[in-house]
C-alpha cells in the first residue's frame, strides 16, 4: 500500500508515511482508514512523510476533490496539526497546492523539505525507531 501509518499515542502523532507512486484513491483510501481508527483521539498531530515518493499523483481537480474530504472530515480531525514533508521538487508543490486548498477547513497544514523542520514546527521530538512502520 502506498500510505501507511501509525499513531504514537505518547506523543499524540500520526506518523504517515508515502512510498512509490501515490494516487487520490490511496489519499482517500488512508483517510477513510484513519477516520474510523478507535486510536486516533483528537486533537493529533500528523507527519505525513513523501519523501519516499516517486511521483504524487494528483491533478489540481484530485486535489480538490482531497481537500474536499479532509474538510469533510474536519469534526473527526478537530484541531489537527499537520505537517508534509516532501523532498522532491514536484511533490512539494503539489503538497503546496493541497496546503492552500486546505486552508479554510481549519486544519493547520504546512509544508517542509526538511523533516527537522518539520518536527520543529509540529514541537515534537521522535527517535529514529519511531520513524520505522511495523
Amino acid at each position: 500500500m502506498p500510505v501507511k501509518y501509525k499513531i504514537i499515542e505518547s506523543k499524540k502523532l500520526v506518523y504517515a508515511i508515502g512510498s512509490g507512486h501515490v494516487t487520490l484513491s490511496d489519499l482517500m483510501g488512508h483517510m477513510d482508514e484513519l477516520s474510523h481508527d478507535p486510536n486516533y483521539k483528537a486533537p493529533m498531530k500528523k507527519l505525513v512523510d513523501y519523501r519516499q515518493v516517486n511521483h504524487l499523483d494528483l491533478s489540481m481537480e484530485a486535489s480538490e476533490i482531497f481537500a474536499a474530504k479532509k474538510a469533510e472530515l474536519k469534526e473527526v480531525f478537530h484541531k489537527e496539526k499537520c505537517a508534509i514533508v516532501a523532498t522532491k521538487d514536484i511533490n512539494f508543490g503539489t503538497a503546496r497546492v493541497h496546503n492552500a486548498l486546505i486552508d479554510s477547513s481549519g486544519i493547520e497544514t504546512a509544508v517542509f523539505r526538511d523533516l527537522e523542520k518539520a518536527l520543529a514546527w509540529l514541537e515534537i521530538e521522535l527517535d529514529d525507531d519511531e520513524l520505522i512502520l511495523d
